[in-house]
């Protein structure tokens, strides 16, 4: 253990390969049946951290137990009950909500990927333009959507049904990202928390599904329903922390590396949240180093 170092965090990034339906459960009157998990504060779909431990806990025994020749040896010497707990033993490692960083959305120019002042100072740190001068994002963010990568802000910029001024931030300064998004995004404006609010929910997809009646291999008679997700393309980010003040012998300080490095593979083939079988829920992950 690092010298007073008690707890490590990592910031794990994710881009949504399929639709991801993370259900809050029941039935409510309204633009569609099933909803999905919000932050309460912004009204933002998330992923809550609670769906994060389970899905990548069930995938890492998995992944020991099957024992690929690919999976990195330290991992096969991790204790999995160690790390993530039982129901009388406290794990060490804790799971945060996943949180939409960047969303896609629709345009003349292209999909466009938005995000807020706040969101990308916390995940990405101090952004900085190619030639590595801090770029300065205005602290009051009105009616507009301020481009930072990829926008021709001599065209009208249309987000979904929304029209809106885009406007440069310096002398035609583009942001550079962190190696692990530079590739999954290609256009990026800002826009204020409120408008980013409304922007999302208005652009979460819809799906329309019927119960199959088992007697009759038909629809069943009154049991069509909707459901929403976050779409595919949306680059999310949660946070992973390694608390060693229960633990600080049997664990290696690389734990939480190695066992999202083992876990990857499944989160990108069998996903992550519900309608599984439907071709929602596969996610690509990288670690922030």
């Amino acid at each position: 253990m690092s010298e007073n170092k008690m707890w490590e965090t990592k910031k794990i990034y994710a881009k949504s390969l399929d639709p991801i339906h993370i259900g809050a459960g029941g039935y409510r009157l309204g633009r569609v049946d099933n909803t999905i998990v919000r932050d309460p504060s912004t009204d933002v779909p998330k992923i809550p951290g609670t769906s994060i431990a389970g899905v990548v806990k069930a995938f890492a025994e998995i992944a020991k137990k099957k024992g690929e020749k690919e999976t990195d040896k330290k991992f096969k010497d991790i204790n999995i009950e160690e790390v993530f707990g039982t129901k009388t033993k406290k794990g060490i490692l804790r799971f945060y909500d996943g949180q939409i960083i960047l969303f896609p959305v629709s345009s003349m120019q292209g999909t466009v990927w938005i995000t807020t002042k706040d969101l990308i100072e916390y995940w990405f740190g101090e952004i900085k333009d190619e030639n590595g001068e801090k770029i300065k994002i205005p602290d009051e963010i009105g009616n507009e959507a301020y481009a930072i990568k990829g926008i021709d802000t001599d065209k009208p910029l249309n987000l979904g049904w929304l029209l809106l001024k885009a406007e440069k931030i310096g002398a035609s300064k583009e942001v550079v990202l962190p190696s692990e998004i530079k590739n999954w995004v290609k256009r990026i404006v800002i826009v204020s928390d409120k408008l980013f609010s409304n922007i999302v929910n208005d652009n979460l997809e819809i799906r329309t599904s019927v119960r199959i009646d088992p007697t009759t291999g038909t629809a069943a008679e009154g049991a069509l329903f909707t459901y929403e997700a976050i779409p595919e393309g949306t680059i999310l980010g949660f946070e992973i922390c390694l608390d060693r003040a229960t633990n600080e012998d049997d664990v290696p300080d690389n734990a939480m590396t190695i066992i999202m490095n083992a876990v990857k593979p499944y989160l990108k083939n069998l996903g992550i949240g519900g309608a599984g079988t439907r071709g929602f829920g596969r996610i690509e992950i990288t670690i922030s180093e």
